[in-house]
């Protein structure tokens, strides 16, 4: 098969994020759940074929943890890896597709092409999204970085970024190595730029080993090269950083992001901006469950909002409930107005 037409690049993220919710629901696979939720995922693809019942390829899946939860496995890294790799087969069957083989280790620390450790500096907290663009777009990519960051994301644009005195190569090549994704501002020229068709090539290489998310934004110019057959799509507007994130919206460290942004809500404006955009969202661990009712319970930029207390609309009761199935939120949640809640009973839509 064509590696371009294999399905576990693609959906592996979604697979591993239902594993993290499945093995949420129980206590005695607490441990799988911090196995696969602190995981660094890599694929390897097409580590075996069987002819049998029309062939199937078999790729390897290799999960790179912290020390601590490596430890949790008490020596038994074999055993825990066969029922992840069970597990994640019975999710979903991929045709002509499967995991063969599943590997634990311990996470290394990153390193540069020269083996030096990653500099990291240049981003703040949230997911991490490269942009890529000529110099003449400086303006337009630090606008969709802002924009980004108003959804809890940290962008990178180097132009803007790169501090004084800070070497220009190294300082891009550590944002390559440690983003989470990469968008491509394709205008008129980018294709023939040597250095945006440099990062388009590592970043195709993230792509296709360890999954990094990767879109080219079309305003211009037709994706050429390693971006080609990468998902493009043209913006009708000057904002799109929402279209950006909703096609990223079942990752999970971009879940993770929204979530953060929320707890730290500083205006009830940020809330309601949030808490829209993150009933796009499927699926919430538990942990994050937790963290979001511990924060309206804390956080009155939360609390006091009306389209989250349910003053207006059905409030964020019936989502933290669609989000994860083993819990009941309105027995979490502490409100000054017992009777605003019972709309409560109200569903949303899964």
């Amino acid at each position: 098969m064509n590696s371009n037409n294999f399905q576990y690049p693609k959906r592996l993220n979604d697979l591993l994020n239902t594993l993290v919710a499945k093995y949420s629901a129980t206590d005695n696979t607490a441990v799988l759940k911090q196995i696969v939720q602190s995981a660094k995922p890599e694929l390897e693809l097409e580590i075996g074929y069987d002819e049998w019942n029309g062939g199937t390829d078999y790729h390897k899946l290799t999960l790179r943890v912290p020390l601590d939860v490596f430890k949790l496995m008490k020596g038994d890294e074999t055993s825990f890896a066969r029922v992840i790799q069970r597990d994640i087969n019975s999710i979903d069957e991929i045709r002509n597709e499967g995991i063969g083989a599943v590997t634990i280790l311990v996470q290394e620390h990153l390193k540069t092409s020269d083996d030096k450790p990653i500099d990291e500096s240049m981003w703040d907290s949230g997911f991490r999204i490269f942009i890529s663009h000529k110099v003449e777009d400086k303006k337009q990519a630090t606008k969709l970085k802002h924009q980004l960051e108003l959804l809890g994301m940290t962008a990178f644009v180097a132009h803007e970024d790169i501090k004084p005195k800070k070497e220009w190569l190294s300082t891009i090549e550590n944002a390559l190595f440690s983003m989470d994704g990469f968008v491509a501002l394709i205008t008129n020229g980018y294709n023939e730029k040597p250095w945006t068709s440099q990062e388009v090539g590592f970043a195709y290489c993230l792509h296709k080993t360890k999954g990094v998310p990767f879109i080219s934004i079309r305003s211009g110019d037709d994706p050429k090269g390693f971006v080609q057959p990468i998902q493009a799509f043209s913006p009708k507007s000057d904002n799109y950083a929402k279209d950006i994130c909703l096609l990223w919206i079942d990752n999970p460290k971009l879940i993770d992001s929204l979530v953060n942004s929320l707890c730290n809500s500083r205006s009830f404006a940020e809330s309601e901006f949030l808490f829209d955009f993150m009933k796009n969202i499927k699926r919430l661990t538990d942990d994050q469950i937790s963290n979001l009712v511990n924060a309206f319970n804390e956080n009155g930029q939360l609390s006091d909002c009306f389209k989250l207390n349910g003053e207006s609309g059905c409030g964020i009761i019936p989502y933290l409930n669609k989000w994860s199935n083993s819990v009941d939120a309105f027995k979490m949640i502490k409100t000054k107005n017992p009777t605003t809640y019972t709309i409560k009973r109200k569903s949303v839509s899964p």
